[in-house]
């Protein structure tokens, strides 16, 4: 059965997630992609925090880029893996590199297999059909970027609601989204986007 847990913020959700998850005996050895902060620029505090926050919980991280990897290099070194997280940062980068590295078809091979998925703000638009509206909160822009994505549900999650650091981008956001047919999920920090089979549901952790 598919379980996907889509964030908006990692850092406080993530002891909610690890209670929800049917392993939880086991180390859950969790490959923690850094992909989308190769374009961060300035503070990465949050990022270190989100990691913090994973391993507290009791995921046994290990980092890893999908940049310059190939399909049958994703195979061989997340083989043994229970859980894929993918941070936040740069969705134009992030779905750059899975379309070179063909983390598209991995990701796809891994949940239908019962691997476990975690994303984080650009880790959940990447798992639209459509990731259109989240170029809204982007800052690493690119000329005719392809903003189809990955598929794997049919909404859009729309992170960091309610937060002061997005407020401007949320103020232009509706008029570039007014026309989009993808329905989309707005979450604050403290929520997340729980898909369990064909079932979704919207967990807020206080």
């Amino acid at each position: 059965m598919r379980e996907l847990f889509l964030t908006s913020d990692v850092n406080t959700v993530a002891e909610d997630i690890r209670q929800k998850i049917d392993q939880r005996n086991s180390n859950l050895r969790t490959a923690f992609i850094t992909t989308p902060i190769e374009k961060e620029e300035g503070d990465l505090d949050w990022h270190e925090q989100n990691k913090a926050s994973m391993i507290n919980a009791g995921f046994d991280i290990f980092e890893y880029t999908i940049t310059g990897k190939s399909l049958e290099d994703l195979r061989r070194d997340l083989k043994n893996v229970d859980i894929v997280y993918v941070e936040g940062g740069s969705l134009v980068y992030m779905m750059n590199q899975v379309r070179l590295s063909g983390f598209d078809v991995f990701i796809r091979e891994f949940i239908e297999n019962g691997g476990k998925y975690i994303g984080t703000s650009t880790g959940s638009f990447i798992m639209a059909e459509d990731t259109a509206p989240g170029l809204s909160l982007e800052t690493y822009l690119e000329d005719n970027f392809n903003a189809k994505g990955i598929g794997l549900v049919n909404f859009l999650v729309m992170p960091h609601w309610g937060s002061a650091d997005f407020k401007e981008s949320y103020e232009k956001m509706p008029h570039e989204a007014y026309n989009m047919t993808t329905p989309m999920i707005v979450l604050t920090n403290t929520q997340y986007v729980w898909v369990k089979g064909d079932s979704i549901q919207i967990v807020d952790v206080k």
